[in-house]
């Protein structure tokens, strides 16, 4: 979970926990890759981030170099990218980058949870062998 505002990071990893689901927090861009890279061949579940944050890179950024960099597939390793922003023209353009699905902002916890959970889901059949 990418996110550098403390306040909107608890707030969104409490809804987080109360489903179920194990949070990791960066709050940069730059450290999250650092935790991914540190995984070698374990990719995380899935990756949720907000698209505007403080460092040198964005979300935007982190979806260019997972998706057209390093060549990570939308079911090896989901991206649901968090925005305030509501022009369609930059959603489309997350989407059109590789993010599997968006979420608005403020964070409405049963859309945000239901998207990460079907994310999951996805990307998990994405990792199974093909019998």
């Amino acid at each position: 979970y990418i996110e550098d505002s403390r306040v909107v990071a608890a707030a969104t990893m409490r809804m987080m926990k109360k489903h179920g689901l194990g949070v990791l927090h960066a709050v940069s861009v730059e450290d999250a890759l650092e935790i991914i890279e540190q995984a070698g061949d374990t990719l995380p579940d899935i990756v949720l981030s907000d698209v505007y944050l403080k460092g040198e890179l964005t979300g935007m950024d982190l979806l260019k170099i997972l998706r057209q960099d390093k060549l990570i597939s939308k079911k090896q390793l989901p991206i649901v990218v968090m925005t305030g922003d509501s022009d369609p023209r930059n959603q489309s353009q997350l989407i059109q980058l590789g993010a599997n699905d968006l979420v608005q902002k403020p964070i409405e916890e049963r859309l945000l949870i239901t998207k990460l959970m079907f994310q999951l889901r996805m990307g998990r059949k994405g990792r199974l062998p093909v019998l």
